[in-house]
């Protein structure tokens, strides 16, 4: 933090700040007359007394907010409740003289601190681009995430970038771990994350340390939490609560200090509901939530994340732009694969068109939705009269067939999706989206 910038009259207050951060080589530029909008220099800390200008304070803090909003501002007074007109928005934080006198630098550090995180988090994660209001919102919940210890629950759709918002969570540590929960078979998640002693189980020749002590220090990813078996989420609930880890076959524990970033695409309340995860997990895991929504929910993002998709794989000398043709297909899409999909889309487009505009014949969108789409579209357009009622008949009773096969096969697998999806070669949660989509309640399966 190169300068700090002390806006007050000469007076006790502003000669002890003034000592204080001298005695430790600040820089610091004192203002003894309020300022014009235009004069107000940008630096990364302003100390403002709100009892010099009173008449002022509203307006100026206001300017000093619009101009520089990355400036960190510390506000005090002797009663600092007189000024309860001024927003909380206007200041990052808000001390009496008392409390200044007593804290002031500590304060300085938590604001240094916040400030060296903003960098971090603007130079590193500078890739989560769009403009909507979700995605606002997302980027200050992230923000102010990055400084806290807490868990955090990223909950959201396949595709959407849960693991890049867990990434910048996670920025200010050296170490991040990734666990995907869904690719651990059930009988090794002890031993994967906590680690065992050797003669712990058969085939433990030697000892290892888990996923957890290897984190310790930094950040741990669980992605796909929703798939953790329920002997492991006990564990993971000792971990959260005392900090400490056991390895496999070992009678001593370990501290661990970790930070615990989790995500899911699944919604956990009804998993808690169906018994498949534990209600006190969720409620340690979900102290920071974020909700990332789905790309059609925010359409107004693809065009930054096209562009970004572009500056990003677009060849040495190449310069390709988007049409507008090309942006309206994009925007009328729906984007089941989320951000995943658009990726590919531009990747594909890139490989496939000379550099220049991109126009929406070089947006070759081919999901399972739109191959669907054009086939209902294209029957409906040369067909007689009675044929789309006909097709349609014909596509039920697929769709019929094809829920009474999946029904047999989950019975046949005593209502484990798991090994269901494992039999028919698929992802869980593909599965799961087939079911939903087919109307199939597995609720009522077990049961």
């Amino acid at each position: 933090m190169a300068t700090i910038n002390l806006f007050a009259k000469d007076n006790a207050t502003s000669s002890f700040i003034q000592d204080v951060l001298s005695s430790v080589d600040y820089q610091i530029d004192i203002f003894r007359d309020t300022p014009t909008a235009d004069c107000i220099p940008q630096v990364p800390l302003v100390i403002w007394d709100l009892d010099s200008f009173p008449e002022y304070n509203l307006q100026m803090l206001k300017q000093l907010r619009e101009k520089s909003p990355d400036t960190l501002i510390l506000v005090y007074a002797e009663a600092p409740e007189r000024f309860s007109e001024i927003s909380n928005k206007l200041y990052d934080s808000i001390l009496s003289v008392e409390s200044l006198k007593l804290h002031l630098m500590s304060q300085i550090a938590k604001l240094k601190e916040i400030h060296t995180a903003r960098k971090i988090f603007s130079e590193r994660m500078s890739h989560l681009v769009g403009k909507s209001e979700a995605m606002q919102q997302l980027r200050k919940t992230v923000e102010r995430a990055i400084v806290h210890t807490g868990p955090v629950l990223i909950q959201g759709e396949t595709g959407v970038g849960k693991e890049l918002i867990a990434r910048a969570v996670g920025c200010m540590y050296e170490k991040f771990v990734t666990v995907n929960c869904s690719a651990i078979p059930d009988n090794l998640f002890e031993s994967e994350l906590f680690g065992h002693t050797r003669g712990a189980f058969t085939g433990a020749q030697n000892e290892r340390i888990g996923l957890f002590e290897a984190a310790d220090g930094g950040a741990i990813f669980l992605d796909e939490i929703g798939d953790m078996p329920l002997h492991a989420q006990v564990k993971l609930l000792r971990v959260l609560q005392s900090k400490e880890i056991r390895p496999l076959g070992s009678n001593k524990t370990k501290h661990v200090d970790v930070r615990i970033i989790a995500a899911t695409n699944r919604d956990l309340q009804q998993e808690i509901s169906e018994k498949r995860f534990r209600e006190d997990l969720f409620y340690r895991l979900n102290v920071i939530p974020m909700q990332i929504s789905p790309l059609r929910d925010r359409k107004e993002d693809i065009e930054d994340l096209a562009n970004y998709f572009i500056h990003t794989y677009q060849g040495t000398g190449e310069h390709y732009t988007l049409s507008a043709g090309a942006l309206q297909k994009m925007q009328g899409y729906d984007w089941p694969g989320n951000i995943r999909e658009l990726e590919n889309v531009i990747q594909r487009a890139l490989c496939f068109t000379s550099a220049g505009v991109l126009q929406p014949e070089d947006i070759q969108i081919d999901s399972a939705n739109s191959k669907e789409s054009s086939q209902a579209s294209s029957i409906a357009e040369s067909a007689p009269e009675k044929a789309p009622s006909r097709y349609e008949k014909f596509r039920q009773m697929q769709l019929e067939q094809e829920r009474e096969f999946l029904l047999k096969v989950i019975r046949e697998c005593n209502g484990s999706i798991r090994e269901a999806a494992k039999q028919l070669g698929l992802f869980r949660t593909a599965l799961y989206n087939r079911l939903n989509h087919l109307g199939v309640n597995i609720k009522e399966i077990r049961n």
